[in-house]
């Protein structure tokens, strides 16, 4: 790749960038009905055609977005593995993805509550959630603890994230916090 060519690349990925961060900031700030290519181009400061070169419809922007989160998260949980020390060692794995979606549902709520929106009307958004949590499965049925164990942490946090995201609020965040802590606990037994 010729550096005009890398430079072009880099440029485009920026300006994606942009556009996905003042889609997400319409959403937050005037929630997913809201959300219309028109709103994101002026939020971005850029002219509808410029967001239609990187999003060809709304439907594209959206699974952008949904894309974007999980890759976001994945990042977030890339940190979390290093920080294990050794992702070898028995539950590493899964004690990074607990850390990692207790910070990325604290940080990232009211996104994935105006989200949540969205894929109610457009359930193809969807699938990309779903072929991430597959993988994220998988890691942890391989990380070392029993499956069955495995599964139960993963539906706790799941409900957690729902908690957060739908603002239930069926616990306080003292209590969320032991029931992390609780989690990660379990991780490193063998009962």
């Amino acid at each position: 790749m010729t550096d005009n060519a890398s430079v072009a690349t880099k440029k485009r990925s920026l300006t994606r960038e942009s556009l996905l961060n003042a889609a997400g900031a319409v959403v937050l700030r005037l929630g997913a009905d809201a959300l219309t290519l028109e709103a994101v181009a002026k939020e971005a400061g850029v002219s509808k055609g410029g967001l239609l070169y990187h999003f060809p419809s709304k439907d594209s922007l959206l699974t952008s977005i949904v894309e974007n989160l999980i890759e976001q998260f994945e990042k977030s949980l890339e940190i979390e593995i290093a920080r294990e020390g050794n992702p070898s060692v028995k539950g590493a794995w899964l004690r990074a993805f607990i850390r990692a979606s207790d910070l990325f549902d604290r940080q990232n709520a009211a996104i994935q509550s105006g989200l949540l929106a969205a894929i109610a009307k457009h359930s193809k958004l969807v699938q990309p959630v779903q072929e991430a949590s597959k993988r994220w499965q998988q890691k942890a049925y391989n990380c070392g603890i029993i499956p069955l164990k495995a599964s139960i942490i993963l539906l706790a946090m799941d409900g957690l994230s729902l908690n957060q995201l739908l603002s239930i609020s069926t616990i306080d965040d003292q209590e969320r916090s032991q029931v992390v802590a609780e989690l990660i606990r379990m991780t490193y037994s063998d009962d």
